[in-house]
């Protein structure tokens, strides 16, 4: 049943009321839907005030960063790829997370203005006892032990990192990117292990917008590459924990020749973070031992879109003359 808010106002029970004090078997249909459009509404309002008090411990992490030492820094990169989570796991497990000793987060936890982890962990979890979130029914389901549970936790995870990414991503950011990417000349996509394919998933797509992509898949190859470029090109740099050290060396070498480099990873804390001039931050949490890869191809999906938008007679014109080749060379089963 839905309720418009003319409907909503002549109900007898009100937003104001105490739920607690209802008498459920003495109100009607109407007053339960009345019930239920409240709470929503209140779990709403929780939600935003929730999320404000995340963005501030998260916007004091990233405040330290610039002041901590590297242990700090690991400690603070685990916290900020999940801050959720840190309500739940204790300050050992967050420590085995991260590669740092449990003194190191404690430390850390003091650092933010709290009296220690099980200090933040209990203003964490204030401030998480209103959300109705995945995290314990993914316990509950793991417990069962089931094939399907395991199937269940999985996709459940999925849908929070999805739903994570869509709260916090920013579409002018996206929107940029697109811009850079299609105004360049070439563009370089870096992308090793676990970010190989979504790198070759974002260079194939550039080449069919009729954008000039590679993607180099040793250093050799992408040093020559890079060595061909100018300042009227790009390159993306996609990475996640933990990270490649020769991904962030190319980037910060296109960076020093004024290349405009975009980064794709899953933490403000990436070393990518500091050198790219855009950065788009993904969650990439996983149950299993590997990054989720969801966030990463749902964005590439985005920037596409956009891409293609900002010069679609171009976009029109590639796919057309590629098709027209796929055909010739009968590329496809049924050509």
């Amino acid at each position: 049943m839905t309720l418009s808010d003319s409907e909503t106002s002549q109900q007898t029970v009100s937003c104001a009321s105490d739920f607690a004090q209802v008498n459920r078997s003495a109100i009607s249909l109407a007053n339960l839907a009345v019930l239920k459009h409240c709470r929503n509404a209140r779990i709403d309002q929780n939600e935003r005030e929730n999320m404000a008090e995340l963005d501030d411990i998260r916007g004091r992490l990233l405040g330290l960063a610039p002041t901590l030492g590297k242990a700090q820094r690991q400690a603070a990169r685990a916290m900020l790829e999940d801050i959720e989570a840190v309500a739940y796991l204790t300050a050992a497990e967050l420590a085995e997370h991260a590669g740092v000793h449990t003194a190191t987060v404690v430390r850390l936890a003091q650092h933010l203005g709290f009296d220690g982890y099980p200090h933040l962990q209990r203003s964490l979890r204030a401030t998480l006892s209103q959300y109705s979130r995945f995290l314990q029914a993914m316990e509950d389901e793991v417990e069962s032990g089931t094939a399907a549970a395991t199937v269940s936790a999985v996709l459940a995870q999925a849908r929070r990192n999805l739903e994570h990414l869509s709260r916090r991503i920013s579409p002018d950011l996206l929107a940029n990117v697109a811009e850079t990417l299609s105004s360049a000349q070439t563009a370089l996509v870096l992308g090793l292990g676990a970010a190989a394919p979504v790198a070759a998933h974002l260079a194939s797509s550039l080449r069919l917008l009729g954008i000039s992509a590679d993607q180099p898949i040793d250093t050799v190859s992408a040093a020559q590459y890079l060595g061909l470029l100018g300042e009227t090109d790009a390159v993306v740099a996609i990475d996640f924990h933990r990270y490649y050290r020769v991904t962030a060396d190319l980037a910060s070498a296109a960076a020093r020749s004024n290349i405009a480099v975009i980064a794709l990873t899953d933490s403000e804390m990436s070393p990518l973070a500091p050198i790219a001039r855009h950065t788009i931050v993904v969650p990439s949490d996983s149950p299993t031992p590997r990054t989720s890869l969801a966030p990463a191809f749902a964005i590439v999906e985005a920037i596409i879109a956009l891409t293609a938008r900002a010069d679609r007679s171009r976009a029109e014109e590639s796919m057309r003359r590629i098709d027209a080749s796929h055909s010739n060379l009968k590329v496809f089963v049924g050509d």
